[in-house]
C-alpha cells in the first residue's frame, strides 16, 4: 500500500505540527511506503489529495481534525469523479474536536501508535458519507461530509470556536456556544424528509453520520457511520433559561427525549428559509447565508483503513 500522509500543522491549535517528527518516526519504524506533505491554506488538503491520486497513492491519510478529514474526503470523492483514481482513507486524529474519531474503537486524539498500527494491518471497512447541496445568495455549491452537518446555531458555534485560540476540546465548544447564543436569532425553517415536514423557528437542525459534534456533544446518539442512513436532530426555539438547563443533556445524548426535539433517520432531506442561515460541515462553516439546503447519504462511499471494528 502506498500512503500519502497529508498533515495540517495548524490542527489542534498547532498540536499536529508539533507531532510531525514523532509520526514520521513511527511510519519509518513500521516500514510503510509513504510521502508526507503539509497543508498551508484552507482547502489545501483537497488539492493535495488530487495530487496524491495522480501520483498513484492507494491510501490518503488525513492528519488533523474533522476539517482536515473533510477536505481529504472531498478530494477522494472529487478525484474519483474526475477519473484521477481511487484510494482508501486513513486518519490520525489530532484536532480540536476530532468528533468523527470518537465513534472509532481504539481511536484516541494524539495516539499516533494506534493509528499507524492500523495502517500496518491494512484492514478496511466501508463508511457512509453525506453530501449537501446548498444555495447561498445566487450561488449553488455542494460538499461532502463524513461526520455531520449543522444549520443554525451549531453552525454559528463553529464560527465562534475558531476565535478561541486559548481553548481546545469540549471547553472551547461550550464557550463558543455561549457566545453564539448571545447573538443568534433563530430562523423559521422548513425541514422536509420522508413525507414529514417541520415549519417553525428552529434553534438548530443537525444531520449526523456519526454521533458526536461540537467537540463531544452527542447530537445524534443513534448515528452509525456504516448503516446507510443519516440522523436528524432538530431543536425548536427555546428561551435562554431552558437552553442552559437542557445543555448538559446534549453531552450524554438524552436531549432526544425532550418534546422540543425532533429526530429521524433519513436518506435525504431539504431545509429552506426566507431568512439566511449559517451551515457547517464537519465543524467548518461553508455558508453564512444559505436559504436552501439538500442533504442525502452516500452509502459506503469511502473505505476506511484502521479502526475497523466499530459498532
Amino acid at each position: 500500500m502506498k500512503f500519502s500522509i497529508i498533515l495540517n500543522p495548524a490542527a489542534g491549535r498547532g498540536a499536529a505540527g508539533r507531532r510531525r517528527q514523532a509520526l514520521e518516526s513511527l511510519l519509518r519504524a513500521a516500514g510503510l511506503d509513504y510521502t508526507l506533505v503539509t497543508t498551508h491554506a484552507r482547502g489545501g488538503a483537497t488539492e493535495l489529495t488530487y495530487q496524491a491520486l495522480q501520483q498513484g497513492a492507494t491510501c490518503v491519510v488525513a492528519v488533523g481534525g474533522d476539517g482536515t478529514i473533510n477536505e481529504v474526503v472531498n478530494g477522494l470523492l472529487g478525484g474519483r469523479q474526475q477519473g484521477l483514481g481511487a484510494a482508501t482513507l486513513g486518519i490520525v486524529p489530532l484536532g480540536t474536536g476530532s468528533d468523527f474519531a470518537k465513534v472509532l474503537p481504539g481511536a484516541k486524539v494524539g495516539d499516533l501508535a494506534s493509528a499507524v498500527q492500523g495502517f500496518v494491518k491494512g484492514a478496511t471497512r466501508p463508511v457512509d458519507l453525506g453530501v449537501v447541496r446548498f444555495k447561498a445568495g445566487n450561488q449553488q455549491s455542494s460538499r461532502a461530509f463524513i461526520n455531520g452537518l449543522g444549520a443554525g446555531l451549531d453552525a454559528l458555534v463553529a464560527v465562534e470556536v475558531a476565535k478561541l485560540r486559548w481553548l481546545t476540546g469540549l471547553p472551547a465548544y461550550i464557550a463558543a456556544s455561549l457566545r453564539a447564543l448571545a447573538i443568534y436569532r433563530p430562523a423559521t425553517m422548513r425541514v422536509a424528509y420522508a413525507g414529514h415536514e417541520l415549519h417553525e423557528p428552529l434553534l438548530f437542525a443537525t444531520v449526523g453520520n456519526g454521533r458526536y459534534q461540537g467537540g463531544g456533544f452527542q447530537m445524534t446518539p443513534t448515528g452509525k457511520i456504516d448503516d446507510g442512513l443519516l440522523d436528524l436532530c432538530a431543536v425548536k426555539q427555546l428561551p435562554l433559561s431552558q437552553i442552559v438547563r437542557y445543555y448538559p443533556k446534549l453531552i450524554v445524548g438524552s436531549h432526544i427525549k425532550l418534546p422540543v426535539v425532533t429526530t429521524a433517520q433519513i436518506r435525504k432531506l431539504t431545509m429552506s428559509s426566507t431568512q439566511p442561515f449559517p451551515v457547517a460541515t464537519d465543524g467548518e462553516v461553508v455558508a453564512t447565508d444559505a436559504t436552501h439546503v439538500q442533504v442525502e447519504v452516500l452509502a459506503g462511499a469511502v473505505e476506511l483503513v484502521g479502526y475497523t471494528n466499530y459498532p
